[in-house]
């Protein structure tokens, strides 16, 4: 393949469409600074474009060699999260993190990729067979459950919950019968009491504060209460870049990752809001527009999920900063600052351009 060809291969309103979004977090992550590169912004490019690298590279892998590693994968996935348990980085109680000494990175992260991809691929694998409990959801659930619990136990209550709600995505978009998802939510509804005694006192505090979120707004309702402020104060047009009060002033916490909405929110107002919702929405529906064209179950149904987990990760966050939902600690997607959330939605979308590319490529069960 010439270079010409490699260029024509190119998505390339997909690829601006994903170097636009990040734009407006190193923009947010530059104002957070006060207008400088440091410690943030620069950084986060570096990692925008470490991320499109490994798209674009993923975009030329024929997607059939995806398919045929993608168990392989998963498996590690799981090694590398057991991995946080002996070695991991320990930050502010939780072990989430590796140290690579140049670098860290959250493999948590990545598996929310890979158990898509590898339920994508069973799900592929029995399309044509009949209808099976054990087929269609014991083994499935088997694969979920295990990242899920192993991230819930670092502990990260939000991922885990992501995670689990990626897998339950592509079981639905699977076919797995309505009725079947109804009887297990009766019957997570009626395991909620024994949930919670599993809960870090933490993440018990996190809920009963969402639910009297009036109270205590200096102490565990503070970061709802500071968000709310900045939300409500950037009205329509905004502050303007780099004239928000509640971001320089450092009312915000943790704004350059799980509250950076709020900063936007403050500086840019409503219409700013507007703008990144709009990008959001092409981005979803071009995803799922270059899915359908597939041919191969596997790329539509890891298309379509991973887009729908992607969404869904939109809705934690900003119902999170809005007071909407618990506080969970969800990034924003592509504008938060974090190397391991940025790549890895990269290495999602790569994996989809793959696809698109191999459109035609018939898989074979490997």
């Amino acid at each position: 393949m010439n270079f010409i060809n490699i260029l024509n291969r190119i998505n390339w309103f997909f690829l601006i469409l994903l170097m636009i979004i990040p734009c407006i977090g190193v923009g947010l992550l530059y104002s957070i600074a006060g207008g400088s590169w440091e410690p943030w912004a620069l950084n986060q490019i570096f990692r925008i474009l470490i991320g499109i690298t490994l798209l674009i590279t993923i975009s030329f892998i024929k997607i059939n060699s995806i398919y045929k590693y993608t168990n392989l994968l998963y498996l590690f996935s799981i090694f590398l999260i057991s991995l946080t348990f002996i070695i991991g980085k320990e930050v502010s109680g939780a072990t989430r993190w590796i140290d690579l000494y140049f670098f860290t990175i959250q493999p948590a992260e990545i598996t929310k990729i890979l158990v898509i991809l590898a339920l994508a691929k069973y799900f592929h694998s029995i399309k044509f067979q009949s209808y099976d409990i054990k087929q269609k959801i014991f083994f499935p659930l088997l694969v979920l459950s295990i990242p899920t619990i192993l991230v819930f136990k670092q502990p990260d209550l939000g991922t885990a919950l992501l995670i689990f709600s990626s897998g339950i995505i592509v079981l639905f978009l699977s076919g797995v019968q309505i009725k079947t998802f109804f009887i297990s939510g009766i019957g997570a509804v009626s395991l909620l009491p024994l949930f919670w005694t599993f809960l870090e006192d933490y993440q018990k505090s996190r809920i009963l504060n969402f639910l009297d979120q009036h109270s205590n707004t200096l102490g565990a309702n503070y970061h709802i209460t500071q968000s709310k402020i900045a939300l409500g104060s950037g009205g329509f047009f905004g502050k303007g870049f780099l004239q928000g009060t509640q971001s320089h002033l450092n009312f915000i916490p943790e704004m350059e990752t799980d509250f950076i909405f709020s900063v936007l929110g403050e500086e840019f107002g409503f219409l700013g809001i507007m703008v990144l919702f709009f990008l959001y929405s092409i981005l979803i529906f071009w995803t799922i527009k270059i899915s359908l064209n597939s041919k191969n179950f596997f790329s539509k149904i890891f298309g379509i999920s991973f887009i729908t987990s992607f969404f869904l990760v939109i809705f934690v966050n900003i119902g999170m900063v809005t007071g909407l939902i618990p506080v969970v600690g969800v990034p924003l997607p592509l504008c938060s600052y974090g190397g391991s959330a940025i790549i890895s939605n990269f290495i999602g979308f790569g994996i989809i351009l793959s696809g698109y590319n191999y459109r035609d490529i018939k898989l074979h069960n490997i």
